[in-house]
């Protein structure tokens, strides 16, 4: 009956040189049954078709971002060449459109028409009466 005793670590040494040494090493070997492999075909497969899917997802909310920013682009640029006033040579033509929200707007607005309350008077007079 041979003896037995605990691994050492010449035990251990040995076993890495045989090992280190051999042509096939045991730990690269693994047996696997028919069901296995099909498994692991079948996982694969599945995998794959996620990531398509996931690729066409992305794909689509891409262009479709792509797309909303064109758009964008082409509605500021309309915005632009409507707000172009050719007389003065800039884009002015939105100015003044919309009402002051700001009360600090509204005060400076204020404060320099009350300036020079007569020639503001007179330049208002002036126009109500080419109009009427």
């Amino acid at each position: 009956m041979p003896a037995v005793y605990g691994i050492d670590l010449i035990a251990k040494r040995d076993r890495k040189i045989k090992m280190d040494r051999s042509i096939v090493k045991f730990w690269n070997v693994h047996y696997q049954t028919l069901e296995e492999v099909e498994e692991a075909e079948r996982l694969k497969k599945q995998k794959e078709e996620e990531e398509a899917r996931k690729n066409a997802e992305r794909l689509a909310k891409e262009e479709a971002q792509e797309s909303e920013m064109h758009a964008q682009q082409e509605d500021k640029k309309k915005q632009m060449t409507e707000a172009y006033n050719p007389k003065t040579g800039a884009y002015s033509r939105h100015y003044g459109k919309n009402p002051v929200r700001d009360e600090d707007q509204k005060q400076q607005i204020h404060a320099i028409l009350n300036e020079k309350p007569e020639p503001f008077e007179h330049a208002m007079a002036t126009l109500q009466a080419q109009e009427g």
